[in-house]
């Protein structure tokens, strides 16, 4: 298993913030998201954007409601 680099508390406190704000999400799941930019920009990322941005940006797409990425990450509501 591949040891990560811990996040740093700038972006621990960013993904927090977003959790408490969103109110639908919890650090947990943004942090996999975020984590999983990071891989993307690893894998083919623009090299004009820092990985953090490349990273953040993600997890501001996820919490619109893209349905591009990380759908596992979503809770679907069950119909009735």
């Amino acid at each position: 298993m591949v040891k990560r680099k811990p996040l740093s508390a700038a972006t621990v406190a960013t993904l927090k913030r977003k959790a408490k704000a969103s109110k639908r999400f919890t650090y947990g799941t943004l942090a996999k998201v975020y984590r999983r930019g990071q891989g993307a920009f690893l894998s083919s990322g623009s090299r004009r954007v820092p990985m953090a941005a490349w990273a953040m940006g993600r997890v501001n797409s996820f919490l619109r409601g893209s349905r591009k990425h990380d759908l596992d990450l979503r809770k679907r509501r069950k119909k009735k």
